[in-house]
């Protein structure tokens, strides 16, 4: 398991050096993704990516706690639905539409 700097290490680095933290909390973010179950990666770094985009809007620290608890909230609510009711989960199945196909010409005139 990867050690995560103590409080004041990071207190320090958010108000000194914002670049190295952000570096830190990539690598962090990397080595316990690889740790991870295989079948599970490719999930983790969306949600990683995600995360990132989302905060990269952020114009603060506390707006990107904010946004990190509210995320997070919305996968735990998600995961409880799925246990509380996993037959909902099996038996949602998305309507797949055909389209109709159009030919080069007609989109050239």
């Amino acid at each position: 398991m990867v050690e995560l700097p103590d409080f004041d290490s990071l207190r320090w680095l958010a108000q000194h050096a914002p670049e190295q933290l952000t570096a830190l909390q990539h690598n962090l973010n990397q080595a316990l993704i690889a740790e991870a179950a295989p079948n599970t990666r490719a999930q983790l770094r969306s949600m990683q990516h995600h995360l990132t985009l989302q905060m990269s809007r952020c114009t603060s620290p506390y707006a990107r706690c904010f946004l990190t608890l509210r995320l997070m909230n919305d996968k735990f609510i998600s995961l409880n639905e799925l246990i509380s009711d996993p037959q909902t989960y099996r038996d949602n199945k998305a309507q797949v539409l055909q389209f109709k196909q159009i030919k080069m010409s007609k989109i050239n005139s």
